[in-house]
């Protein structure tokens, strides 16, 4: 089954009755119009939960029969505007195709999808053409009739709908076109439409005088899903304006409807403190506007990019006064990253740009919450949750480790002033472009197995009904921020003091390392497999870098790690409208100038080990390995630097942090 996507931009009009025989397309500048037009007779089918799941996330799903784009069709937001996403009817047309079902399985939770309206639609398309001949937009002027299917309410109207053909038009171009058709259209007496989308009139969510409903299908039900639309009352109903009601159940209807920067105190700039622009309050770089972004832009290739809370931030202030105490401050952030995990899993399904990356973060956040919340939750059921989540966040990490690899390295070239061959370079990202293809292949199928739906019902489920403590119930919502920011802060202390304490003793054999459980994730520079344990420099192995490098490399991503769960912390409570106090809020913006540092080094250590392999891939295959030996000499020697300063780098990071924690 193939699913096909677009882009729409498109805007609505409303004629006065009669009008549109006075249409007058000769009035036109620089356009005309394609022949007659074409009538269409359309039928459209729009589903939901019965609570409404989809339309509160935003997402419109309709099964349409009669038009040019017979099928079904799942349009949902994205930063660069609504997107819409076919599926063709099978050979049954009411039957849903399981590749539907699948992109929806995450959001549904199971649940089954059911008709919330039926739209009948006589529609006649005009195609607009440029001077040059191309079909640059159709004018469609609809006469709908629409069913509400949970309530039998009938209602009737007219309008007039212009939708671009080309999303790819520079904008200024989109402009005139449109300016173009609303001449036309405003000298028959025509206006802009307030009303955005059908299924709001549909469902009785949408005044039209002032298109409250929002701008689309997604935003329409997800008003309706808040207000609760037309719903079966007794007694009598009352009429939408600019709308033909009709109750064929007899039934009534009801009423529609920059923060500046902290400073460290004086004295706290310690040598070997890591580069920075410094760290604001809300956890953003000063002076930029992201910290993963270079000069330009441009984003840097192995930031820790996080886009989780866009859409989010705010949601509880927004809601009301903001969680009072510490089990509402619960509820409220894992609501809503548990939310989080569920839209990005849906976009990692539409195979919308960086959303596996993006549903990797969320999984951390949640993690990071839960390991912070652990004094506040009873029983062991978030630490059951926080490891499930781990194993999602490693199952995501190959896509991205190849997708910073294939980012990576043109600039490392660069860097070796033109020495290696641009042949060779190119060569050798695509290949790690394909890989990065192929595992996001592999995770979309994993995102489709029983095991992964249960852990997004199971990380629902859990934030809907946390187990809190009845110190959770009684402390104020600012003290248990406080708590949790600090235990993940005190997490990073530890984690660098032992790691310190390992590197001064040689470590072989006297220890554990560094947080040992945590660390078993690191990376290890050069081998597929290996694993930082902190136990020691092992030796008389051959594999990428030595095992001492190795050793020291898994000290830096163990504290690094912790650093990140700092800010994920932080970052989380800033959403909630939550702020520690002022202290806390100060170790944690210190803590976080260390980890470009840190990630920084990291990259590194993806970057050389996937040159390793190939190295090793192509001496297999008798294939030229000079440019792969280049590159991977000189990513060596880059870990080897940033593992012989990383030993300052926790000192420094570890007193700053006792400075601040006291």
């Amino acid at each position: 089954m193939t699913a096909t996507t677009h882009r729409e931009i498109e805007r609505k009009y409303e004629l006065p009755e009669g009008a549109g025989t006075r249409v007058d397309w000769g009035l036109l500048e620089e356009l005309g119009v394609a022949a007659e037009p074409v009538e269409h007779r359309m039928e459209a089918v729009y589903y939901d939960t019965e609570d409404m799941v989809l339309g509160r996330r935003l997402v419109a799903l309709r099964r349409r029969r009669g038009g040019a784009d017979d099928g079904w069709h799942v349009k949902h937001h994205e930063p660069s505007g609504r997107h819409e996403l076919q599926v063709p009817l099978l050979r049954s047309p009411e039957r849903m195709p399981a590749t539907v079902r699948g992109l929806l399985a995450g959001l549904t939770g199971g649940r089954p999808l059911v008709p919330i309206a039926t739209l009948r639609t006589v529609r006649r398309v005009l195609v607009l053409r440029g001077p040059d001949g191309t079909d640059l937009a159709e004018v469609a002027a609809d006469d709908v009739e629409a069913v509400d299917e949970r309530t039998g309410t009938v209602r009737t109207w007219a309008e007039w709908e212009v939708e671009l053909l080309d999303g790819t038009l520079p904008e200024q171009r989109q402009e005139e076109v449109f300016a173009a058709v609303e001449t036309v259209l405003r000298a028959a007496g025509g206006r802009p439409s307030a009303s955005r989308a059908k299924i709001a009139r549909a469902l009785g969510a949408e005044d039209p005088e002032d298109g409250t409903a929002g701008d689309d299908d997604g935003a329409a039900v997800a008003a309706v899903a808040a207000d609760g639309g037309d719903r079966p009352q007794p007694g009598g109903g009352t009429k939408d304006k600019g709308t033909k009601d009709k109750n064929t159940k007899g039934k009534g209807k009801g009423k529609g409807k920059g923060k500046k920067s902290e400073k460290s105190r004086g004295g706290s700039k310690r040598s070997g403190r890591p580069e920075s622009n410094g760290t604001t309050e809300d956890g953003k770089d000063s002076g930029t506007e992201d910290s993963s972004k270079q000069a330009g832009g441009k984003e840097k290739p192995g930031a820790e990019r996080d886009r989780t809370g866009a859409a989010f931030a705010g949601t509880a202030r927004a809601n009301g006064a903001g969680p009072g105490t510490g089990e509402e401050l619960l509820r409220t952030l894992l609501g809503e990253l548990a939310e989080r995990l569920v839209l990005w899993d849906f976009k990692a399904r539409l195979d919308v740009p960086d959303a596996v990356h993006q549903m990797r973060i969320g999984s951390r956040y949640l993690r990071s919450l839960l390991r912070a919340a652990t004094p506040l939750l009873e029983g062991t059921a978030g630490d059951e949750l926080a490891l499930r989540l781990r194993e999602l966040a490693r199952a995501l990490s190959a896509a991205r480790d190849a997708e910073v690899t294939a980012e990576l390295l043109p600039a490392r070239a660069a860097e070796l002033s033109g020495g290696v061959p641009a042949a060779g370079v190119a060569s050798l990202r695509r290949t790690a472009q394909e890989q990065a293809e192929k595992a996001t292949a592999g995770v979309r199928r994993r995102l489709g197995g029983r095991e992964h739906l249960q852990l997004l019902a199971d990380v629902q489920a859990f934030a809907a009904a946390p187990p809190v403590t009845d110190e959770a119930r009684a402390l104020p919502a600012r003290v248990a921020a406080d708590r949790m920011l600090e235990r993940s802060l005190h997490r990073v202390e530890r984690i660098a003091r032992r790691a310190l304490e390992e590197e001064a003793a040689g470590a072989a054999g006297q220890g554990a390392g560094p947080d040992a459980g945590e660390a078993a994730g690191a990376p290890s520079a050069g081998q597929d497999s290996g694993r930082s344990t902190g136990a020691g420099p092992a030796v008389g192995t051959d594999a990428g870098a030595d095992a001492e490098l190795r050793w020291h490399l898994g000290h830096l991503h163990s504290v690094r790690k912790a650093v990140k769960r700092v800010r994920y912390v932080e970052a989380a409570l800033r959403d909630a409208g939550v702020r520690p106090h002022k202290a806390v809020r100060r170790a944690a913006a210190d803590a976080h100038e260390y980890q470009d540092a840190l990630g920084r080094i990291m990259d590194a250590v993806v970057l050389e080990q996937w040159l390793a392999r190939t190295a090793r891939s192509l001496r297999t295959a008798r294939q030229d390995r000079y440019a792969v030996g280049l590159l991977h000499g000189a990513e060596l020697v880059r870990l080897r630097t940033g593992a012989d300063g990383g030993r300052e780098l926790l000192e420094v990071l570890l007193a700053q942090l006792e400075e601040d924690l006291g």
